[in-house]
C-alpha cells in the first residue's frame, strides 16, 4: 500500500503537468506579444504602419465590393482565378492578398491582418514582413496553379472546379508570418496548434484554400530557416575558420 507521502507526491505530480503546460503557454504568449505591446505603447501607430495600412486596405476593398462600380474595380485589380492567364494572375497578385476572401467575413480578415501583421512587423521588421507577405502570397497562388495543372494532366490534385473559385485574401500570408514568428519566439505550443488546425481544415473541409494553407506552413518554416538559422550557421562557420 502506498504511503500518504507517496500518494501526495503522485497527486502533486498529476497537478504539476497542467501547471507546467500553462506556464509554457503563458511564456510563449509573453515572448510573442510583449515586444509588440511595448512598441505600441511607446510609439503608437508609428510602431505598426504596415499593419494599419494593410488592414485599412482590406476594409476599403470590403466596402467597395458592395457597390457595382466598386465590385468592378476590385474584380479587375485584385480578383484571382486559376482559370485566368498566368500573366494576368501575376499582375493582380500584389493586391489579391487585400481583397476579402469569399469564405471569411471582412472583419475577420481585418482582425487577422491587424494582429498577425502587427506582431510580425515588430518581431521581424517592416521590410522582412512585407517581403515574406508578398512572396507567400505569390508562391501559394502559383502552387494552386500547379495543383490545377497536375489535376488536368494526371487527374490528381485540386478539382477543376477550383479553377473558377475566387482565390484572394490574406489567410495564406497570415499563416506564413505566424509560423515564422512562432519559430523565432520558440512558441512551439502555439505553432503546433496552428499546424493541427491547418491539417484538420484540409481533411475535414478539403478545398483550395486549405491546400494553400499547408503550403504556407512550409513557406513560413523555410523563411525562418533562410532568414534566421542560415545566417547564424554561416557566421558560426566563418568564426570556426578564423580560429
Amino acid at each position: 500500500m502506498a504511503s500518504g507521502t507517496e500518494r501526495m507526491a503522485g497527486s502533486g505530480g498529476t497537478r504539476w503537468a497542467p501547471v507546467r503546460v500553462a506556464q509554457f503557454f503563458t511564456g510563449e504568449l509573453d515572448r510573442v506579444f510583449r515586444p509588440v505591446l511595448v512598441e505600441v505603447r511607446a510609439r503608437g501607430w508609428r510602431a505598426i504602419p504596415l499593419s494599419l495600412a494593410s488592414a485599412a486596405l482590406i476594409a476599403i476593398f470590403a466596402l467597395l465590393q458592395h457597390t457595382d462600380p466598386g465590385w468592378w474595380l476590385v474584380e479587375h485589380v485584385a480578383a484571382v482565378y486559376q482559370a485566368l492567364p498566368i500573366w494576368l494572375i501575376v499582375l493582380r497578385l500584389p493586391l489579391s492578398m487585400f481583397a476579402p476572401a469569399p469564405d471569411l467575413p471582412a472583419w475577420g480578415a481585418v482582425a487577422q491582418v491587424l494582429v498577425v501583421f502587427g506582431v510580425a512587423e515588430v518581431q521581424l521588421g517592416r521590410w522582412r514582413t512585407l517581403l515574406l507577405a508578398v512572396c507567400a502570397n505569390a508562391l501559394t497562388t502559383l502552387s494552386a496553379r500547379l495543383m490545377w495543372i497536375v489535376s488536368a494532366v494526371l487527374g490528381v490534385g485540386t478539382p477543376q472546379i477550383d479553377a473558377y473559385e475566387l482565390d484572394t485574401g490574406p489567410s495564406t500570408v497570415v499563416v506564413a508570418l505566424s509560423v515564422y514568428v512562432l519559430l523565432r519566439c520558440r512558441a512551439y505550443i502555439l505553432l503546433s496548434a496552428i499546424a493541427v488546425a491547418m491539417v484538420l481544415e484540409t481533411v475535414l473541409l478539403p478545398n483550395l484554400a486549405g491546400r494553400e494553407h499547408l503550403v504556407s506552413l512550409g513557406l513560413g518554416a523555410a523563411a525562418y530557416l533562410i532568414g534566421d538559422r542560415l545566417p547564424v550557421a554561416l557566421r558560426d562557420r566563418r568564426a570556426r575558420r578564423a580560429v
